[in-house]
């Protein structure tokens, strides 16, 4: 697939305001969203792209957005674990909404905006004891060797060094 460029924003920090939002309407839902910019538009969602709508929000007068093929999960939020444990008691090829194929890459996504607000907030004290903040950069990852090419000490957060004769076998 080409390249896709994804802006992760946490924290309690949000993306502009989309300018195609009247300002009686609501952008995303009060835990988080999605915003998609296409080529030919922008289409935002709810958490777990719960009510997709186009931007701007006239535009749902006149196209009717397809009705995806996969069911939503049952039970919402909490269904993801019932998924889960069901799929793995009736065995390989059932249903999933979430299969391993696709959440794999999706987990690695989410924990590289996990390394980044921790690489934002790393400290260093320079010559002069003030404190800077070297991670404020884009980080650049390696996913085959699963390490932080460009601020060496975002590794640390990758991986954990075990004290003494401790370690993790796999």
């Amino acid at each position: 697939m080409p390249e896709v460029e994804l802006i992760w924003y946490d924290g309690g920090i949000q993306p502009r305001r989309p300018d195609e939002l009247l300002p009686d309407e609501q952008m995303g839902e009060w835990d988080g969203g999605i915003i998609f910019e296409g080529t030919k538009g922008k289409l935002m969602a709810g958490v777990f792209g719960q009510n997709p709508t186009l931007l701007p929000t006239k535009l749902m007068k006149e196209i009717s957005l397809p009705v995806s093929k996969f069911p939503f999960v049952e039970r919402g939020r909490e269904g993801h674990q019932t998924q889960w444990v069901n799929a793995c008691k009736k065995g390989y090829g059932t249903y999933t909404s979430s299969s391993f194929d696709k959440s794999g890459p999706l987990t690695e996504a989410v924990l590289m905006g996990n390394l980044a607000v921790r690489s934002y907030n790393y400290q260093e004290k320079n010559s002069k004891g003030v404190p800077t903040y070297p991670g404020r950069k884009q980080l650049l990852w390696d996913g085959e060797n699963q390490k932080i090419t460009n601020f060496e000490p975002a590794n640390h957060f990758v991986k954990r060094q075990y004290r003494g004769n401790y370690s993790l076998n796999l």
